[in-house]
């Protein structure tokens, strides 16, 4: 089975990140974002992390903080400047909706 798309199991979450980047100036991160899937959920065992990664290989080269209203959303970059893993931290939104759709298959 094909890993979901972001934009399928968080349809909020991708347009406030994607306002947020366009904010910080970095539209062509917009382009990637909506094509983005959930390769795998981190596995960190912190109680506020809703974090995953959008590529089978994470090697973050540098990274977008956003001024998110609520928690912490970071946007990791890897060297070829694509989107490999999203930091979402004290997010019981996000969280609850990730544990929904991977609990329920």
């Amino acid at each position: 089975m094909a890993a979901p798309l972001i934009s399928d199991i968080l349809p909020d979450l991708v347009e406030e990140i994607a306002y947020l980047l366009r904010e910080r100036g970095a539209e062509p991160l917009c382009e990637q974002l909506r094509a983005l899937r959930i390769e795998s959920i981190c596995d960190c065992g912190d109680e506020s992390c809703a974090s995953f990664a959008t590529a089978a290989e994470v090697k973050v080269a540098s990274t977008v903080e956003l001024q998110a209203t609520e928690g912490f959303l970071i946007v990791d970059l890897n060297a070829a400047n694509q989107i490999c893993f999203i930091e979402i931290l004290h997010r019981p939104d996000v969280k609850y909706l990730l544990e929904e759709h991977y609990t329920a298959g």
